[in-house]
């Protein structure tokens, strides 16, 4: 399966005299947090979930501002202090924001419950998705699209010349793969045989499928 800088449920919980490592957590979550999901960081917490609190709940939320004051480009974040066992916490939500990779030194990123640096090819990625078209597309990596090749950009003469074209018609596809080169799709369902077929990024026009409600990809001829 390709490797992804992304992660799915990313959790920590620290105990407000330990937060030595927290800016290094923060790019690590901003960096491997997906589209659309939540990174959560519990300060207050033991490992176990059992409540610990923090003396001082502002200054907790203080640090935490100035270590992500230190972050470049900023990152999309937010905190609140909440109670646990009738003791304060302070819980630091990190939401994906297209803007990555992000520095606070070195990047880092996320493998299970580890902070890693980035692999220079986790890096390139991360570089990748910051570009318009594969920003967008990364967003519906592993999920369903509609892929249609696009008739207007084939004269009536190439296609008597051509025959059948290659998405002629509308199909359904998973999106499983895109970096700056190409974009890889599983054919679910439609006239084209049920197989994986890859695209030229410059022959991708994005739009929308309003029937189904998710993307569609228009593929020049």
């Amino acid at each position: 399966m390709e490797e992804l800088p992304w992660e799915d449920g990313l959790l920590e919980r620290k105990v407000g005299s330990d937060l030595k490592d927290l800016l290094k957590t923060l790019v690590a979550f901003a960096n491997s947090v997906r589209p659309d999901h939540t990174a959560v960081i519990l300060i207050g917490e033991k490992d176990d979930g059992t409540a610990q609190g923090v003396q001082n709940p502002d200054e907790i939320q203080r640090t935490v501002r100035k270590q992500c004051e230190k972050i470049y480009p900023p990152i999309a974040w937010r905190s609140r202090i909440y109670e646990k066992e009738g003791k304060p916490c302070v819980r630091v939500e990190i939401e994906y924001d297209g803007a990555t990779p992000h520095f606070g030194g070195i990047a880092w990123v996320r493998r299970g419950s580890d902070t890693l640096p980035a692999s220079d090819d986790v890096f390139q990625r991360l570089i990748e998705f910051r570009l318009g078209k594969v920003r967008e597309l990364a967003k519906w990596l592993r999920k369903e699209v509609t892929v249609e090749g696009d008739s207007g950009s084939v004269s009536y003469q190439e296609r008597s010349i051509r025959g059948h074209l290659r998405w002629q018609g509308e199909h359904s596809a998973i999106l499983c793969h895109v970096n700056t080169y190409w974009a890889t799709f599983q054919v679910t369902s439609g006239p084209r045989n049920v197989g994986s077929y890859s695209e030229p990024l410059e022959k991708l026009f994005l739009t929308w499928d309003d029937r189904g409600a998710r993307l569609k990809l228009l593929v020049k001829l």
